[in-house]
């Protein structure tokens, strides 16, 4: 059980950068696992940035009023009038010059009030932008939630169609998951399917299905998914790709498929570290660009050998994204009790039917065995 006022004091020491290793490596890990949590420590994070440059314009206004009060623009005026009046009296060269010698601090300090004010006038037109930006990259992520709002309309015309029409509330999280065996068993992200109430999946075809959650190992964040009871699945005969646990070579090729989007996406980089984010030995960072939706997807060897789960990424780094080891899933799923599988087993294969075919012929192949995973909740 996570205790909130303990990872909301967290989170003031983490803006404030006075977290200890250990409390940063237990604050990092909830925020990965817990998408409530990270949005939660994200919104603290830009209030404070929001408070500090309010305070920021605020004082720069009151030096400039500062500046202002210490002139005595009357004074500055009727000086301007007098320099005026003895300009058309005068217009040899020795006058101006003297007029300029007479002046010139007081020009000098208005110029130097008209050049802040400008400078801060940009300043604040900068500021103003670059929150503008952010807003509207945070409405975007508002419109690919709007967009599995609006596909629950087809999930329950598809289930109505099968006779089964169930009430259900507007999905709240998307995410990717794939086949472990031909028989209807994936394996996704336990964060995706946290408090699930109900799970369903999608194919690139569009056809959906409800799935149960088997089993979900947090440690190692993956879930194993199960089709339930749907005879409208049909059982594939053999997967293309195998599982591969074996050691992988830095610089390796690497590509994955899932669903940032409401299609399936394909993207493609290399392995970049032998380990996670601040060293974590269950999973690999690999150089590869991924988005809200990818998590749960495959990360697969040039051969076409799963070799992980994409499980997230590092905001603060371009392409550091990470993905747990075939490894750790070999043993999630050795640990799920036999009484909860139909078979008493998952009958996962280590026999690769890519290795030899082009890129574009993997991936036609691959996608068939790729979804995407909707998590909804029931009406109460």
């Amino acid at each position: 059980m996570i205790d909130h006022q303990k990872f909301t004091d967290w989170i003031d020491k983490w803006l404030r950068n006075e977290l200890t290793e250990t409390e940063r490596l237990e604050f990092e890990t909830l925020r990965r696992s817990d998408p409530v949590l990270a949005q939660r420590a994200l919104e603290q994070q830009q209030l404070a940035k929001a408070l500090k440059n309010y305070g920021q314009r605020t004082d720069f206004r009151s030096r400039l009023n500062r500046i202002h009060a210490r002139l005595d623009m009357d004074a500055v005026r009727d000086e301007a009038s007098q320099v005026s009046k003895v300009r058309k009296l005068h217009r040899n060269g020795g006058t101006i010059r003297q007029l300029w010698q007479t002046y010139r601090p007081i020009l000098a300090v208005a110029a130097s009030v008209a050049l802040i004010t400008t400078f801060g006038t940009l300043m604040l037109v900068r500021q103003y932008q670059s929150s503008h930006k952010q807003q509207e990259q945070y409405s975007m992520m508002r419109r690919d939630l709007q967009a599995i709002r609006r596909s629950q309309n087809a999930i329950l015309q598809d289930l109505n169609a099968r006779e089964r029409a169930l009430q259900i509330n507007p999905g709240q999280v998307a995410g990717s998951g794939f086949l472990l065996s031909p028989d209807g068993y994936l394996v996704t992200n336990t964060h995706i399917i946290q408090d699930a109430d109900s799970v369903y999946i999608q194919s690139t075809h569009g056809d959906i299905y409800k799935a149960k959650v088997v089993y979900a190992d947090r440690k190692y964040d993956l879930a194993i998914l199960q089709v339930h009871e749907d005879s409208a699945f049909r059982v594939k005969t053999v997967l293309p790709y195998g599982f591969e646990a074996g050691p992988t070579d830095l610089g390796e090729r690497v590509f994955t498929l899932g669903f940032p989007r409401e299609e399936i996406v394909y993207g493609e980089g290399y392995l970049s570290s032998q380990t996670g984010y601040r060293g974590d030995s269950t999973a690999f960072q690999v150089a590869i660009s991924v988005n809200p939706g990818n998590s749960g997807g495959p990360l697969l060897d040039e051969k076409g050998n799963v070799i992980g789960i994409i499980s997230g990424k590092q905001t603060s780094s371009e392409g550091a994204t990470f993905a747990i080891k075939t490894d750790y899933l070999f043993r999630a799923i050795s640990a799920i009790p036999t009484d909860s599988l139909k078979n008493s087993s998952i009958r996962m294969s280590r026999k690769n039917g890519l290795a030899k075919l082009a890129r574009k012929d993997q991936i036609k192949k691959i996608q068939e065995s790729v979804y995407m995973v909707k998590v909804f909740k029931h009406e109460k």
